[in-house]
C-alpha cells in the first residue's frame, strides 16, 4: 500500500527553493509570481499523474512555469510597475 502514494524527492524541493530564493532577491512581485507558478506546476503534475496513472517527473512543469514567470515578471511586468509605484499608483 505504501507504493501507491505520491513521492517527491529532496532534489525537487531544492530546485524549487533555489528558484524561489532567486526570485526573492529582486522584489515581492517576482517572488509571489514564481511561487504561484511552481505551485501551479505541481498541481498540473499531480493532475497528469492521476490521468495517466504512471510515474512522472515532478520538476519539468513546475520549473518551466517558474522560470517562464520569473523572466516574464522581471523583464516585462516590473518595468511598467516601477514607474506607477513611483507616482503613487498601486495595482
Amino acid at each position: 500500500d505504501e507504493d501507491r502514494g505520491v513521492k517527491l524527492g529532496l532534489g525537487d524541493f531544492i530546485f524549487y527553493s533555489v528558484l524561489i530564493g532567486r526570485a526573492a532577491l529582486f522584489d515581492a512581485t517576482t517572488l509571489v509570481t514564481c511561487f504561484c507558478a511552481v505551485l501551479t506546476g505541481l498541481i498540473l503534475t499531480l493532475f497528469c499523474l492521476a490521468v495517466f496513472r504512471q510515474a512522472l517527473p515532478a520538476l519539468p512543469i513546475s520549473i518551466f512555469l517558474g522560470i517562464a514567470f520569473f523572466f516574464t515578471t522581471r523583464y516585462a511586468v516590473m518595468p511598467f510597475l516601477h514607474p506607477l509605484a513611483a507616482h503613487g499608483v498601486f495595482v
